[in-house]
């Protein structure tokens, strides 16, 4: 055991450091109290005699010395009644050396204001008779500060703290000064130098600094006398506590001085022999219970050589093992390790030897157990001791459970939780896998198929999303039956599935599961007790690019290519499959690039508004005009719809192309109006797509253009699609009536060609049904026709729907019409979509 520093030592520095900083914080501590109590001592003392000066002043003297008294020219006044305040001022400064007092007025006291900037006057100042220098001149006048305004305006004391002017440094109390009736004639004024309490305060300080040198060497010299006292009585303890240290616990050494001045110390030492003598049993004791500890701890221990052959093992280590602890002891710890195991167990033990990183580092392992039980470990070793005489622990802790959890985890976050498929992350990660494997075989053909169910929104909106959930599941039971299991399948979520097809030879091996698929997936399936049959569309691709000629090196170029095969069987009327090609890949860029070119198009305003009249059948005017957006395209020249707002529909462009619609639609009818080329009872009308419903805020976007064009919303009618109503937007019925509360009318454009029934039609509300020009078109065909359309314009009637029929071309046609009593017609026969100008010269010549 190291000897100690010297514990006189110890208690000199330590004695001497605490109660110097006592002793200084003391001192501090007494000289700031007594330095606060002088300075309060004299701003007491100087307000009293503000105060009591205020009160014994002659005022009515005072007044009129400020009324008609005069200034000399040595800046005094000859006044008997200037001589008589100045003699009384003096007087208090003989009773009070050193405070000066002075008075001051104002010439308005009653109308001041604490805030207000002006001058006082002074009157009469006690240094005119002491020293005129430091006297202001009778009648001077000087910029009132706030404390001569408060006094004088307010009535109150003020004190001054520590200021400057040209005759020196003060201290300063304001008191008013009253006459007999109350009212405050002026302010006196008591000053004090700041020299004065200065040298007060000098005089404190020095008192307090002979204390200090005075007393400190007295109170050093008691430390040093205490410390030797001390050290010199418990220099035997100390040395008996040494022998205890270096592990004799019984010394040759007599700590029972009873000549030890102090009782209570010898009884100190008395106690510290017994705790000594009692300390080498406890150590005993500790043993005892760390050898309890190691063999009860609820983690295998073993303690070993660097040839890693076991010397000591605890209790649980042997139960974990199934061993007995001489059938481990003087045993390679290598016996148990399982046999994939074993080298790399050897490499971490020699990493440990090596390593330079003092932190234990761990590993998990298998072993086997003497029953042939397989486990895994986790195994953590350091090394003990110095170089000559080291040794290993290794501690062995069971994490079979925990693994077994950990793949049931994996798992979970590798598998769709609903249809128990494989989820996208896996499909993804095993697809890169296959591509990274592809590169070493680059004659290896794969294909991956993109499986998306048709109208499933529609089966989930009708039925529910609890027998949407069970249509899935029967639908992924259904995929599985057609792969084989080498193949997989996993869903990427909502109703997109993905397959995976490895080594295949050709593509006609992915045409005919693709086929498999359309078949199975035809069939009927039955969801609480219903039949219900859907078709799926698939976008086939193989894994040698088609575009490039090479393979692919990505899962995402992969899913991309798919994803067009996929949508070019949509697009041409879904419930097939297409392979991936060149051709394809072209078209989808030219798209793609049409796509662009539509987004600044919209977003620079170019596209053009074309207008078509729609016709009262029965007085053949005008009633309402059907807005129809075209594009002139820079390069491709002018577009039909049919050719971009597919494509806007499927790239969100709908939302802001709807919105440039409608406010362009509702300007021209404003424009129109002011002209008076058209009447005031005629609408326009605006075609409101199933995006603007969802996510366009198409209720705020109709408020805005009309609070911004200032048309009636009378004279607007949006027209809706029956798929907006079939899909079940949410909320569609409570938007629809609260457009028509704001007096815009709503009408079903092509009605016939979607999925409602005028049954359903009944619970929206709507102004007007336009029937499609599919119904129109055969009326001179056959009677049959007729007779069907005659029972939907009734059915309407019947319901106080306004019936529009579109297409019209034919006198025949019209006459037919007419007879049906159908409302309104549209089509060629009338007009055929015009452009603003021309519209507006087929307006003038109906005139």
């Amino acid at each position: 055991m190291k000897k100690f520093i010297s514990l006189r030592t110890k208690i000199l520095i330590s004695y001497t450091v605490v109660f110097t900083l006592f002793f200084l914080c003391l001192y501090w501590w007494s000289y700031r109290s007594s330095m606060k109590r002088s300075l309060e001592r004299l701003t007491n003392n100087l307000k009293q005699v503000a105060i009591a000066s205020s009160q014994q002043i002659d005022t009515e003297e005072l007044k009129q010395l400020f009324q008609e008294g005069k200034a000399n020219e040595e800046g005094s006044s000859d006044d008997p009644r200037y001589k008589s305040q100045l003699q009384w001022m003096e007087k208090i400064n003989q009773l009070h050396p050193n405070i000066f007092l002075f008075t001051f007025t104002h010439p308005n006291i009653s109308q001041l204001s604490p805030t207000d900037k002006t001058e006082i006057i002074y009157l009469v100042d006690v240094w005119r008779g002491k020293n005129p220098q430091k006297s202001v001149d009778f009648l001077e006048s000087a910029p009132a500060t706030s404390y001569h305004l408060q006094t004088l305006a307010e009535g109150a004391t003020v004190y001054r703290n520590f200021y400057k002017d040209k005759w020196g440094s003060w201290i300063t109390y304001y008191a008013p000064i009253k006459d007999s009736s109350g009212q405050i004639i002026a302010g006196i004024g008591a000053d004090m130098q700041t020299e004065e309490i200065n040298e007060i305060q000098k005089d404190i300080r020095e008192r307090f600094l002979s204390f200090f040198v005075i007393s400190y060497p007295i109170f050093f010299c008691s430390i040093i006398g205490l410390s030797h006292f001390l050290t010199t009585r418990l220099g035997k303890l100390q040395k008996y506590a040494q022998a205890v240290g270096e592990g004799n616990y019984q010394p040759d050494i007599d700590i029972s001085d009873t000549n030890f001045m102090f009782s209570v110390f010898r009884d100190e030492r008395m106690v510290l022999s017994k705790a000594l003598r009692e300390m080498a049993g406890k150590i005993k004791q500790r043993e005892d219970l760390l050898n309890g500890i190691f063999n009860q701890v609820a983690v295998g221990i073993a303690i070993h050589d660097v040839d890693y052959r076991l010397e000591i093992v605890n209790n649980t280590l042997c139960k974990l093992l199934d061993y007995s602890e001489n059938e481990l002891r003087q045993q390679s710890g290598y016996f148990f390790i399982h046999p994939e195991d074993t080298v790399s167990t050897q490499e971490y033990l020699r990493e440990i030897c090596f390593s330079t990183n003092l932190n234990p580092t761990s590993v998990e392992k298998r072993i086997i157990t003497k029953k042939g039980e397989v486990k895994w470990l986790e195994i953590t070793t350091t090394i003990i001791g110095e170089r000559e005489k080291q040794c290993f622990v290794t501690i062995f802790q069971d994490v079979t459970k925990r693994r077994f959890m950990e793949t049931k985890l994996i798992e979970a976050a590798n598998t769709d939780f609903l249809t128990k498929l494989p989820n996208r992350a896996y499909f993804m990660a095993t697809l890169e896998n296959l591509l990274q494997e592809a590169k070493n075989t680059p004659h290896q053909l794969f294909a991956l198929l993109l499986v998306d169910l048709d109208n499933f929104k529609t089966i989930n909106d009708s039925l529910g999303h609890l027998a949407g959930d069970k249509f899935l599941i029967d639908i992924a039971y259904s995929l599985r039956r057609c792969l084989s299991s080498s193949h997989m399948v996993a869903r990427l979520g909502g109703d997109e599935f993905a397959i995976l097809l490895d080594s295949i030879t050709k593509v006609e091996d992915a045409i005919a599961v693709a086929e498999k698929i359309q078949v199975e997936i035809s069939s009927p399936f039955y969801i609480h007790n219903q039949e219900f049959f859907t078709t799926c569309s698939i976008g086939i691709v193989l894994s040698h690019n088609q575009t490039t000629n090479s393979p692919y090196l990505r899962a995402e170029d992969l899913f991309r290519d798919a994803d067009i095969a996929m949508y070019q069987v949509k697009n041409k009327g879904k419930g097939d499959y297409q392979v991936f090609g060149r051709e394809m890949y072209d078209d989808f860029i030219r798209r793609l690039q049409l796509q662009n070119d539509l987004r600044k198009s919209i977003e620079k305003d170019n596209l053009i508004i074309y207008y078509q009249p729609i016709i009262d059948l029965k007085t053949g005017k005008i009633t309402s005009i059907e807005s129809l957006v075209r594009w002139q395209h820079p390069e491709l020249g002018f577009l039909n719809p049919n050719k971009f707002l597919p494509i806007a529909e499927q790239s969100g462009l709908m939302i802001s192309l709807g919105k440039l619609v409608l406010n362009k639609a509702c300007n021209q009818l404003k424009q129109w109006q002011e002209a008076n080329l058209i009447p005031e009872n005629v609408c326009i009308n605006v075609n409101v797509s199933e995006q603007q419903f969802e996510q366009g805020n198409i209720l705020q976007q109709i408020k805005d253009v009309l609070n911004k064009t200032q048309i009636s919303p009378h004279n607007l009618r949006i027209e809706i699609t029956e798929s907006i109503i079939a899909h079940q937007i949410q909320n569609i019925t409570k938007i629809l009536s609260e457009i028509k509360k704001l007096g815009v009318k709503i009408a079903i454009d092509d009605f016939g060609t979607g999925y409602s029934s005028l049954a359903r039609l009944r619970n929206f509300p709507l102004n007007q049904i336009k029937i499609d020009k599919a119904f129109v078109k055969p009326l001179n065909t056959h009677p049959k026709n007729i007779k069907f359309l005659q029972g939907i314009i009734t059915l309407c009637h019947n319901l106080e729907l306004n019936v529009v029929c579109e297409g019209i071309e034919t006198e025949t046609q019209l006459e037919i019409l007419q007879k049906l009593n159908c409302n309104y017609g549209q089509g060629y026969l009338f007009s055929k979509p015009l452009s603003q100008e021309e519209f507006s010269l087929w307006i003038m010549n109906q005139i």
